[in-house]
């Protein structure tokens, strides 16, 4: 059974907190920007359950007494694979837990013909490049949010297929944990806020100081999400300077963390409140969602210190290592809460770590 390995190119732009390691491509990855980080974690599988198996692609075309590829499929296909080889790759409905989409398929035949060698990284770089971005845009029906949730992503013949005569290269999109975690998603991007948001109850893992993949709570984590706000639901389309923002969920967060928490007062665990404010970018791709979260931050102020343990008052469900896919819930936001001082986002405090 042939593996991922190889077949993966990573078109994405990646913020600094980001490792370009995604447990199912580990080392097979590669960057087109030269300042891109990488990181040698353990591979991080999805916490999902693979909808079925199959075998990776290579070796001859599928014929009626072989399995097609699950890499041979068309747009707007969903795949999972939990492995960290992918070597269960296999394409499921895109409403079941999903790591890839497919956007678009490119035959670069008229360039690499039959006996053509197999294009060089940066080659495959150049082609995908200009293709794939305008493609996923075309395909999402509008902007791609270049700070939301997903990544595009292009899925490669490999050797095998290559030789067999195989020239098409699959775009899609991904989701990129803070720690380098391919993280699972369900539903189709085309359907989805691309806001980077995480589910109400997930704790974020905690990695040099700084927000890492999602974690059980009752492990050392950085935050501790504790609501979607979708901020469209107060400022309709217009966009908001970051002011408006921060002042609205200066209120707003302290309101979820008081109810959240059964009125709990953050510093007697030294912890603040915090939040996340969108760009007018991301604002015009459709990312109107911002997560309202608790975190403790070191005594010198350098980053983000450890916690343990939720604060809410009822346990929350949470999956270690899903992403969810949460909608933004704003009722409530104005109901009577404490808002004790704790409100603070890093647009306004330098020294707080604020957005992750």
């Amino acid at each position: 059974m042939a593996s991922a390995m190889g077949r993966v190119l990573a078109l994405g732009k990646f913020s600094g907190a980001r490792y370009l390691m995604a447990g199912a491509v580990l080392g097979a990855v590669v960057a087109l920007s030269l300042n891109m980080t990488l990181s040698p974690p353990e591979p991080v599988k999805p916490t999902v359950s693979s909808a079925g198996s199959g075998p990776m692609g290579g070796g001859m075309p599928a014929t009626s007494s072989a399995p097609k590829s699950p890499y041979d499929v068309p747009a707007g296909t969903c795949l999972n694979w939990t492995e960290p080889d992918g070597s269960d790759m296999t394409s499921v409905d895109c409403d079941e837990p999903h790591v890839f989409e497919v956007t678009g398929l490119l035959n670069v035949e008229d360039e690499f013909p039959g006996d053509a060698q197999r294009p060089s990284i940066e080659d495959w770089r150049k082609i995908a490049t200009s293709r794939c971005e305008d493609g996923v845009e075309e395909y999402l029906g509008g902007p791609l949010d270049p700070a939301g949730k997903f990544s595009i992503t292009a899925l490669l013949p490999n050797n095998q297929e290559w030789e067999s005569g195989d020239r098409t290269l699959r775009c899609g999109l991904w989701r990129i944990g803070p720690g380098g975690g391919l993280q699972a998603t369900t539903g189709s991007a085309k359907d989805l806020n691309q806001a980077d948001v995480w589910a109400a109850g997930t704790c974020l893992g905690l990695e040099d100081k700084a927000a890492s993949d999602p974690v059980p709570c009752e492990e050392v984590h950085s935050y501790e999400i504790i609501a979607v706000i979708d901020l469209s639901k107060h400022f309709g389309d217009g966009y908001p300077s970051l002011t408006k923002q921060n002042k609205r969920l200066d209120r707003v967060c302290a309101n979820r963390i008081a109810a959240y928490s059964g009125g709990m007062e953050l510093s007697s665990r030294s912890l603040i409140a915090s939040w996340d404010t969108r760009s007018q970018e991301s604002w015009q791709a459709g990312s109107t969602l911002v997560n309202c979260k608790v975190a403790k931050l070191r005594s010198d102020k350098s980053g983000l210190g450890p916690a343990t343990g939720s604060i809410a008052k009822t346990p929350q469900p949470q999956e270690s290592g899903s992403s969810g896919e949460p909608g933004g819930d704003s009722g409530g936001d104005d109901a009577p809460g404490n808002s004790g001082g704790n409100g603070s986002s890093s647009e306004n405090a330098p020294d707080n770590p604020g957005n992750s």
